[in-house]
């Protein structure tokens, strides 16, 4: 039995190395998919509570001209889930949100998150009273 050379070494390296690298981008599409829908699933009971909120107050619960950030989702957790920062609702990985006015009553924003604001390039997800969305 002959062993390998280096260059079979090498070879056999390079295609472990490929697979790894292809299987790597596929895993991160994985996790960044798993990541907005749970963002598009946050943004959805923010809605139903929205709903709720308006039956009881006769308003809706809105932040007029909000930008998705860290504030505006503690806001939402405190005042509208009327939950403690410690046991959030509304926690997206690497997503942030706010409830701004709209002409059907409110709009639910969301952006990826990249530790100081939205992700340059990513579009910011919304969701209305009607349930009109853009993802």
């Amino acid at each position: 039995m002959r062993g390998f050379t280096l260059i079979e070494l090498l070879v056999v390296v390079a295609i472990i190395g490929t697979l790894a690298a292809v299987g790597t981008i596929a895993y991160n599409g994985y996790v960044g998919g798993a990541k907005k829908s749970a963002a598009q699933n946050s943004m959805q009971q923010i809605a139903l509570q929205e709903q709720e909120y308006q039956s009881i107050y006769g308003d809706y619960f809105t932040q007029s001209g909000c930008t998705p950030d860290q504030t505006f989702t503690d806001a939402i957790n405190t005042d509208l889930f009327e939950t403690t920062a410690d046991e959030p609702v509304v926690a997206a990985e690497g997503y942030r949100f706010c409830v701004d006015t709209h002409t059907t009553g409110f709009v639910v924003k969301g952006c990826m998150w990249t530790g100081a604001a939205c992700k340059t390039g990513e579009t910011v997800l919304t969701l209305n009273t009607k349930g009109a969305n853009n993802f």
